[in-house]
């Protein structure tokens, strides 16, 4: 879900939700992507793999990683303010790698039950600090369904 002006993931399988997005390498990955307030667009420039973010409109995106590595994430649509900050990261990790990483998530996060509970603005409270984002910021975005 992309919002001014952060990227937000949601593992739907496990109820992850983090400000970086990790995928396993040599599987197939399918982004279902948001926007809550205003278009953005998530791109991934070593990947060569753009899609817009629409409210109102989900999209997809698939694709295949095939290289383990830290790749940037990036905001390719003028989004506002601080639409330079809005950058984060894919981490393409081997299978084991990932497997340890969502138990670790799993273990230190809110369990799944919680999250399904919360809306978007209290699963952005629950990570805001990780995100360095202000308490200031999280009030002034606007819930939409």
């Amino acid at each position: 879900n992309g919002l001014q002006f952060a990227w937000i993931f949601t593992y739907p399988d496990s109820g992850i939700v983090t400000g970086e997005l990790h995928v396993p390498v040599n599987e197939d990955v399918q982004l279902n992507i948001t926007a809550a307030d205003v278009i953005h667009a998530f791109w991934i420039p070593e990947f060569r793999l753009k899609q817009d973010a629409i409210p109102g409109q989900p999209t997809q995106m698939r694709f295949k990683p095939t290289l383990e590595g830290t790749y940037p994430i990036v905001c390719a649509e003028l989004c506002g303010a601080y639409h330079g900050a809005m950058r984060s990261q894919i981490v393409v990790e081997s299978a084991e790698d990932y497997q340890a990483w969502v138990e670790s998530q799993v273990a230190a996060g809110t369990p799944t039950e919680t999250v399904a509970a919360m809306d978007d603005r209290d699963r952005l409270a629950a990570h805001a600090k990780d995100m360095d984002v202000s308490p200031q910021v999280l009030h002034q975005l606007h819930h939409h369904h």
